[in-house]
């Protein structure tokens, strides 16, 4: 069982309707279906945040590169299962912040995997790491605030 205490700091979400192309020849949802559920909560929370916008990162040359990412895979999904991929802001460094995600299967509540990633803060021009804006953290917590927390 995941830690309550720690699920309980989720509020941001992003659901998921598995397809049957994300599903393998077990009738489950695919191992790569969770990564892409992540990158999927993740440019959703982004944005929200007002920091993910395509035209305007073209445009300045900044942008966000994944370094690291980890899954915990705990249960099966299958198609046509709603997945809710939970995201937060868990750590804050000078360039580069750690997101983490817990997928939850809308139906039975279990938790379907529990992920964590690094994403850094980077100047396309120049090819090197930016500090995160000042004003990030402050951000985060009042997007936060602005959603329940998860009830299993």
């Amino acid at each position: 069982m995941f830690d309550l205490e720690v699920l309980s700091k989720f509020r941001f979400v992003s659901p998921a309707k598995v397809r049957f192309a994300e599903t393998d020849a077990n009738g489950h949802m695919n191992h790569v279906s969770v990564v892409i559920y992540m990158e999927q909560a993740r440019t959703d929370y982004l944005t929200a945040l007002g920091l993910f916008n395509p035209e305007e990162m073209a445009r300045v040359g900044k942008t966000f590169v994944l370094a690291r990412q980890a899954v915990d895979y705990k249960s099966q999904a299958y198609f046509n299962d709603t997945v809710d991929t939970y995201a937060r802001v868990s750590r804050y460094g000078n360039s580069s912040l750690d997101v983490d995600y817990v997928l939850i299967n809308r139906a039975t509540r279990a938790v379907v995997a529990v992920a964590t990633s690094t994403v850094v803060h980077f100047d396309a021009r120049a090819q090197k790491s930016i500090p995160l804006p000042s004003d990030l953290q402050a951000r985060v917590e009042q997007l936060d605030a602005s959603f329940p927390p998860i009830s299993l």
